[in-house]
């Protein structure tokens, strides 16, 4: 059996039984930070960009659009949702001794929630299917990193996660093994081309598709239901010197890494949350300047000047101190640590017209160098682990604080974020009060739920834009 017969047989013949009982409430846990993303990130401009795209290709359909009282078909509403849970940076991530590989949730759990509209799905299935497709996403990222010189020269943040998208639909929509693999390997073709170094890094705005989750989403869906019609995909698409790890520019690949331990040894542990609506390569920045200014109760107008100790690539690529678009914010250090300077507010907050042009956060954002660190430095060269930070903050008067040195952000393996944190950020994703705590309780029982779209209709789908 070729790797990805096996990896697809995982997926379609996977039992709830056989997750690991922790694991499923770390599933659940991802599921209700995406679509909490998604709520939040339904507002904004990007994704309403998305949703009038959408509504102009793709067919009206049972899938309700985040933030929007539109339906469509199961493709057009794994796009445009995947696009919502990524729209301000705030989705969950894929990392593996600080080295991220990716977004799953808001590709994953988007293909999941277009899976559940057209025939009764149980909780235990889409939390099993999520599951089966959570691994099968870590699996395929991990097998196929390339060596850090091709790392340099070519790299995709999430195009491999339309093989995840395919594994989540498929299960939900019934597909065996044989029938998930021919998914898989029109998934595979159905890719879009790693661009990660063509994002504009030197002329901004960076590019609209960050991540890429929703072209993601949109081909995974797009691929089982391509399957459904009688087309034929590669067969063993993961495998061999041709397999998509060559065609997503990696000059490595490790096929064990596929199939060791598959149902036993869970790569799903790996999956982060994220504590800010920004790039996770700023967490640790963010997080130690977060500890001075609540240990020091400090406010913007007492800072004169916020130092940075990261490496050379956040001085080059993350200090834009005047950003243009939402998507320039999320990716600048600068004006983050000014809103973040400012106090705490929703995510739905740090970006917009009113933020971008407030004369305080751009004052402040002025104030904001970064200092190459050379233990940092080397971090990043030798091991493309995640970017580590310190933040030293000077006050007015002269006085200087230093926050603490951080090698991995909050949320990752290594520095779990408590589910509490998890329900706090839902909860202030939902708008609050009594709804978003009946969503979280819903979900957290969702084991035992009859029909997933039961406990879908109590989250509030129509969000501030009532249409695309």
């Amino acid at each position: 059996m070729s790797a990805t017969a096996a990896l697809a047989r995982f997926a379609a013949e996977l039992r709830y039984e056989d997750i690991p009982s922790d694991l499923r409430e770390k599933i659940k846990l991802h599921i209700l930070d995406s679509i909490g993303c998604g709520v939040a990130g339904a507002s904004n401009p990007l994704t309403g960009q998305l949703a009038r795209f959408a509504v102009g290709e793709y067919a009206a359909g049972p899938c309700p659009i985040l933030g929007s009282e539109t339906r469509l078909g199961p493709i057009g509403a794994a796009f445009v949702n995947a696009g919502a849970m990524n729209a301000l940076d705030f989705d969950d991530g894929l990392e593996f001794d600080g080295r991220g590989m990716g977004h799953p949730g808001a590709t994953i759990v988007a293909a999941a929630l277009s899976g559940v509209w057209d025939s009764a799905v149980t909780g235990a299935e889409f939390i099993t299917a999520v599951a089966a497709a959570y691994e099968v996403n870590a699996r395929v990222i991990l097998s196929m990193q390339p060596s850090f010189e091709r790392f340099r020269q070519v790299y995709g943040v999430c195009q491999h996660q339309v093989v995840g998208a395919a594994a989540a639909y498929g299960r939900l929509v019934g597909l065996d093994a044989e029938g998930m693999e021919n998914a898989f390997g029109l998934a595979g073709t159905l890719a879009s081309v790693p661009s990660l170094r063509k994002y504009n890094w030197d002329a901004r705005p960076l590019v609209s598709f960050k991540d890429f989750n929703a072209p993601a989403a949109e081909s995974g869906v797009r691929a089982v239901r391509l399957h459904q019609q009688g087309l034929v995909g590669a067969r063993a698409v993961l495998d061999g010197e041709h397999g998509l790890w060559r065609m997503l520019g990696s000059d490595k690949t490790d096929v064990e890494c596929l199939v060791s331990g598959l149902g036993s040894e869970w790569l799903a542990w790996n999956a982060s949350f994220k504590a800010f609506p920004t790039c996770r390569w700023m967490h640790t920045a963010l997080e130690s300047f977060q500890t001075v200014r609540d240990e020091r109760g400090l406010r913007a107008d007492d800072i004169e000047e916020i130092v940075v100790l990261s490496f050379s690539g956040m001085g080059s690529d993350f200090m834009d101190s005047r950003p243009v678009t939402d998507i320039d914010a999320q990716f600048s250090l600068p004006f983050t640590l000014a809103v973040l300077a400012s106090g705490d507010r929703p995510a739905e907050r740090w970006y917009g017209p009113v933020s971008l042009r407030d004369p305080t956060l751009l004052d402040l954002a002025a104030r904001v160098r970064v200092v190459v660190d050379p233990r940092f430095e080397g971090e990043m060269a030798s091991a493309r682990r995640r970017p580590a930070g310190q933040a030293m903050v000077r006050v007015k008067g002269g006085q200087e604080f230093v926050g603490p040195e951080l090698f991995y952000p909050l949320g990752t393996r290594e520095r779990p974020m408590a589910a509490e944190h998890v329900f706090q950020k839902y909860g202030t994703n939902l708008g609050g009060g009594a709804v978003a705590a009946l969503c979280a309780d819903e979900l957290m029982a969702l084991d035992t739920c009859p029909d997933v779209k039961r406990w879908l209709e109590c989250v509030p789908i129509a969000g501030p834009s009532k249409s695309p």
